[in-house]
């Protein structure tokens, strides 16, 4: 079982995402992990760093934990870009990005700058060609392409990633057509918190779609965990306060002193389910949450 964490990034000071990553690799957890978003979910004027600059400032500063994106919008750069990028952010972190990619949601962020929204169906059938394009591209040999909505002429990525054969692809997503792409293509699912409750059932189709391969579950999910009893009720206080947006906090997320997480985290793991990528409350009192959820992560 991994752990990763989500990175302050929104409504937030450039310090905190520095902080929140440091204190991260600190405490012993596996990962950390920003969104790819123009404009704030809760707000077109709200603030968020730009995820790619930021995550290549974050190699940097770091030496251990894996660096990631949930997700990369697929409609924000060209495929080509999108390959050379995770290229070089693969050989520049040592081999230890992994390439989340999604087929984008928010459309007020379309509208203010400019992309084609396009209808679900559209997006998803872009996604799967741009998946394609960029595995094909990560080989390192010149690729021609002429698809419905992508076209390589000779294409070439050199250099190709470091990690082989490439960094595992991440896909975030919910809807069923898109997680039959996801196990059929992709190394790794990660589960939204709205869906956690169908969790064996939404699962079933991502392994139904790999057939003989592995595709790795992790879950985007809450996380309110406490080294004491005060602790982890503060933990859950704040938690009901901030993490509303992912659902009932109490019932799908991990939450409680040490133990009683412990519990949960193994009941998770029985599911099948490989990592958790938590998303924990923002307060004062956020470092020493995210010290006790390092606790919880060293007894798996």
């Amino acid at each position: 079982m991994e752990f990763g964490l989500v990175l302050s990034q929104f409504n937030t000071r450039w310090s905190h995402v520095e902080t929140d990553a440091r204190a991260a690799e600190a405490v012993g957890l596996d990962s950390v992990w920003l969104a790819d978003h123009l404009l704030g979910t809760t707000g077109a004027e709200s603030p968020v760093f730009e995820a790619w600059t930021a995550l290549a400032y974050l190699a940097g500063i770091t030496e251990r934990v894996r660096l990631g994106h949930l997700v990369n919008c697929v409609s924000f750069r060209n495929v080509g870009l999108m390959a050379k990028m995770a290229s070089t952010l693969d050989h520049a972190s040592g081999g230890r990005f992994e390439l989340g990619l999604g087929a984008g949601w928010h459309e007020p962020e379309y509208t203010a700058f400019g992309y084609p929204f396009g209808s679900a169906g559209e997006r998803r059938r872009y996604f799967e060609e741009y998946l394609d394009a960029l595995i094909a591209l990560f080989t390192g040999a010149p690729v021609d392409m002429a698809g419905e909505y992508i076209t390589l002429e000779h294409a070439v990525c050199n250099p190709p990633p470091l990690q082989e054969p490439y960094p595992p692809i991440v896909v975030g997503t919910g809807g069923e057509l898109m997680r039959r792409v996801t196990g059929a293509k992709a190394d790794v699912w990660n589960c939204p918190a709205g869906l956690i409750p169908d969790l064996d059932a939404a699962k079933q189709v991502v392994d139904d779609a790999a057939g003989d391969r592995k595709v790795r579950t992790t879950l985007q999910i809450p996380v309110a965990v406490g080294r004491n009893r005060e602790e982890a009720d503060a933990a859950l206080a704040v938690g009901r306060m901030h993490m509303a947006w992912m659902g009932d906090i109490e019932s799908i997320g991990i939450v409680g002193t040490l133990d009683e997480a412990a519990d949960i985290v193994a009941g998770y793991r029985a599911r099948g389910v490989d990592g958790l990528i938590g998303v924990l409350p923002g307060s004062r009192q956020r470092p020493d949450f995210i010290a006790a959820y390092g606790e919880l992560a060293s007894q798996f």
